[in-house]
C-alpha cells in the first residue's frame, strides 16, 4: 500500500510540474508570435520588398534591351551606355 501511495504521489508530482513546463511553453510561444507580428508590422507584408525589386529589375532589363536593341540598329551612343 505504501508503494502505491509513493507512486502516486511522485505521479501527482511529475504531472503539476509537466503542466507548469507546458504553460511556460505556451506562453513563451505567445511572446515569440507577438514579438514577430510587432516586426512584420514594422516591415510590411514580406513579398512587398520583393515585389519592387522584382519591377525595379523588370525596368532596368527593359531599357537594356532598347539600348541593345538602339546600338544594333546603329546608335552607337546607346552602345556606350
Amino acid at each position: 500500500m505504501s508503494l502505491l501511495l509513493i507512486t502516486a504521489s511522485a505521479a501527482h508530482a511529475e504531472d503539476a510540474e509537466h503542466r507548469a513546463d507546458r504553460l511556460r511553453t505556451i506562453q513563451l510561444n505567445e511572446r515569440a508570435k507577438a514579438a514577430s507580428d510587432r516586426r512584420d508590422r514594422n516591415l510590411g507584408h514580406p513579398t512587398d520588398g520583393y515585389r519592387a525589386a522584382r519591377a525595379r529589375y523588370e525596368r532596368e532589363m527593359d531599357d537594356w534591351r532598347r539600348q541593345v536593341a538602339a546600338c544594333r540598329e546603329g546608335d552607337y551612343r546607346a552602345c556606350d551606355r
